[in-house]
Order: C-alpha cells, then sequence, then structure tokens
C-alpha cells in the first residue's frame, strides 16, 4: 500500500536539542499527512512556544501539550487519545521520532515515490536503520551536515532484512543490538493495542518490540534507507539499553502471550521463543554462562549528505 505517515514528535525539556530537530522538519511535512508535536510541559515553556513557531509556518502541524511533566508511557498514552479523539484511523500509519532525534529528509526522498508516499506491507512494522552521529552530554554535535554517517541495524549484519516477528524479537533477546523507535513506521492500530491491553506497560524500554507486536502484524522490515538521525550520548538511555531493557521483560512476555492469542499459529514459536529464554536466564542465574553484551552493529555508512549507503 501507499501511504503518508503522520509523523509523531515527543518533546521532553527538548531546548537547544528539540530546535535542531525542529530544523530537519522544515523540508520534511511533504512526506507526512500531519505533523503532531506532543510536548510533556507546562504550556509556557520555551519548547511549547518553540513549537507553535514552527506550526504557524507549517499548517500541517499540531502542537499539543500535556500541561505537566509525565513521564515516557503516560506521555505516550496522551498523544496516543488526541488522535483517537480526532478521527484517526487505526490503519493509519505513525512515524515515531524521540526527544532528540532527527526526520532525515534525503533518506525519505530515496525510499517514496514522486508523489512522497511510502510503499508499505500492512502486515508489516519497520524499524531502521538509523543514521548514527556521536555527540558530548554537555555540548551539542558540531559536524558538518555533509559528513558520512554510521547507519546502525538490529536486523542480521548480511540480511535478510524482513524477518518473521518473533524471530526479530527473539533474536533481540538473545543478542540484543542498538534498537531505536526513532525513524519506526507502524500501524496506528499497534498503538492503541499496546495502550488498552492489561497489564498496561508502565516503562519504556522493550517499547519497540512490544509496539511492533500487533494482532495483524506478522512481519518486521528495515528500509533500504536511514529516515532518522540519532544521537548517541553517554549519559542516554541508548547508552545501557541491553541491561536496563531486561527489566521489562516479564511484560513484553505477556504481551506476546496476548498476541499468540491472536495468532494460535505463531503458538508454538512463542512456547519456542519463552522456553530459550528462560533456560538463558537459568544459566546465566547458576554462571554457567556469561549474558551477552548489547551488540552496536553497523551494516554500512550514508554518502555524504545523501540517503544513500555504500
Amino acid at each position: 500500500m501507499l501511504t503518508k505517515p503522520i509523523l509523531v514528535v515527543m518533546v521532553w525539556r527538548g531546548g537547544d536539542r528539540f530546535l535542531r530537530c525542529l530544523h530537519s522538519l522544515e523540508s520534511a511535512s511533504k512526506y507526512f499527512s500531519k505533523i503532531l508535536i506532543s510536548v510533556t510541559s507546562t504550556p509556557d515553556s520555551p519548547d511549547v512556544q518553540a513549537a507553535r513557531e514552527f506550526a504557524a509556518r507549517h499548517h500541517s502541524c499540531e502542537v499539543i501539550c500535556t500541561g505537566i511533566e509525565l513521564p515516557t508511557m503516560a506521555h505516550q498514552d496522551f498523544w496516543i487519545t488526541h488522535l483517537e479523539n480526532a478521527g484517526v484511523s487505526p490503519s493509519e500509519w505513525i512515524y515515531w521520532l524521540a526527544y532528540d532525534d532527527q526526520v532525515w529528509v534525503p533518506g525519505l526522498a530515496a525510499l517514496t515515490n514522486e508523489d512522497h508516499e511510502l510503499r508499505l506491507d500492512p502486515e508489516g512494522v519497520y524499524f531502521g536503520p538509523w543514521a548514527m552521529r556521536h555527540e558530548q552530554p554537555d555540548c551539542l554535535w558540531a559536524g558538518s551536515e555533509s559528513d558520512p554517517m554510521e547507519v546502525w541495524t538490529s536486523f542480521p549484519e548480511n540480511g535478510p532484512t524482513t524477518l518473521p516477528l518473533l524471530t526479530w524479537i527473539h533474536d533481540q533477546l538473545n543478542q540484543p543490538t542498538y534498537m531505536q523507535m526513532s525513524g519506526s513506521v507502524i500501524p496506528f492500530a499497534n498503538y492503541l493495542e499496546l495502550r488498552d491491553t492489561e497489564p498496561h506497560k508502565t516503562g519504556p524500554m522493550r517499547i519497540e518490540m512490544a509496539t511492533a507486536a500487533g494482532r495483524d502484524t506478522h512481519f518486521v522490515h528495515e528500509f533500504a534507507h536511514p529516515v532518522s538521525v540519532i544521537y548517541g550520548r553517554s549519559n542516554s538511555d541508548r547508552a545501557s539499553y541491553g541491561a536496563a531493557a531486561r527489566t521489562e521483560d516479564i511484560h513484553l512476555l505477556r504481551y506476546l502471550a496476548h498476541y499468540a492469542r491472536s495468532n494460535p499459529s505463531q503458538i508454538p514459536r512463542l512456547i519456542n521463543l519463552v522456553t530459550r529464554q528462560a533456560g538463558k536466564k537459568v544459566a546465566e542465574k547458576l554462571r554457567l554462562r556469561a549474558p551477552r553484551g548489547e551488540e552496536w552493529r553497523i551494516r554500512t555508512v550514508t554518502n555524504k549528505g545523501s540517503g544513500s549507503a555504500n
């Protein structure tokens, strides 16, 4: 199917990093049916002011504000409910952008048709790859926009770039790689389902896998080009994702059981996944094996200033 997704930008104490994000959106609006900037702050914050100034120049942009600071999942529920109340169909697609990241327009240009539409698999979701820049916690990246960027992936280094959902999740639990929601393109139905399924998810770790596991999702795809730029910092969650994310494994497994009830043919694969993970945990607790660390897997490097890769 051909479509333009809704761009959702989540903002929390963004400051100069949010201004950098807005700069990346100046030429990106034609690739989205709508831009929603959701700020978790008081209504008079500098981030809200900057977002409203941007929206005044881009009529497809809407700014919403929680009024108070909320944790990530409560903020997620806030914008999901807003879109639901605005009549957004579950079949529409969401391009999700995290607090400090950027839309990568050259990648979108390389993937879309002359009407700026993406061709998407209705039974799939899309994660990565991600163009990566590294910066220090106390200052912004200051390199040249034309510099090549590493392209990171959560898929096998030598392919394939389409995997069955549970295979992709099993691979992540077995050998976690750097993974991002930023630049993901996922049906709105998956967000509604995650919000409404009990027990409710309370923490942001494993959000990528949980959001991917909508009842109608069967495959996870990787785009041929990055559509987002991620900024790595030593003080961010992504610097130690693997260890922190394991605290969310119980919720993830419960949610996968919900997925299997909607997809009975996947029950044997889920049982195999759970059995393997349980055996691994036991072996680690008995110190028969060391936990596998996160693998930061580089697929390639972008050409200067383009969406293509070497």
